[in-house]
């Protein structure tokens, strides 16, 4: 479970969780410039499907299905028959899967060093900007209820100015222009 250097790494940490389950139970509060802007309760149990099955006793999922054979290749040669639901929605994860491969050269250019830190400044500052414009919706929610100090209105409004600034210098700094912090979710339509 770690790697060369003795390290755990997140697929086998994530793994383990899974294998052996683990449970959630708390709250957070995403604040800016002391402004409570974003609460989450969680109750989670996070756990492989078989692991649940096991403690629980119970099967989840479609109970109408019978119980699966056990994987053997791609295509079952045990005379199990893919019904056509099960073609389309494989037919669509192959067709997810190629256009992912596609997008992803398209995205992050390995092969000159100066375009794939272009490409990672790109996807992070993307990240940043989506947390950013939601802090920013949910203080100007929280303005027009007039339930923030007019205090509270100027630390956040100077401390959301200050981040898209920041923003904007790192734009600079990479050569990224506006228009490109966005992801397309494809049928979801752009992340921003």
């Amino acid at each position: 479970m770690t790697d060369e250097t003795g390290n755990a790494t997140l697929v086998d940490a994530l793994d383990m969780v899974l294998e052996t389950g683990a449970v959630i139970n708390g709250e957070v509060a995403l604040r800016v410039a002391d402004v409570d802007l974003v609460f989450l309760g969680l109750r989670l149990i996070l756990t492989s499907v078989s692991k649940a099955e096991e403690l629980s006793g119970r099967k989840f999922g479609d109970t109408d299905k019978a119980m699966p054979v056990p994987y053997q290749g791609l295509w079952p040669s045990d005379g199990q028959k893919l019904t056509p639901e099960d073609m389309a929605y494989i037919e669509g994860l192959q067709r997810e899967i190629k256009r992912a491969q596609e997008n992803i050269p398209r995205l992050i250019d390995l092969g000159s060093p100066k375009k794939a830190e272009q490409g990672l400044a790109k996807l992070v500052l993307t990240l940043v900007e989506l947390i950013r414009k939601l802090m920013e919706k949910e203080a100007f929610r929280r303005m027009k209820k007039g339930t923030l100090s007019s205090v509270e209105v100027q630390k956040l409004g100077l401390s959301l100015k200050a981040v898209k600034l920041k923003i904007k210098e790192l734009q600079a700094v990479f050569g990224i222009a506006d228009e490109e912090l966005n992801l397309d979710l494809g049928p979801l339509g752009n992340l921003i």
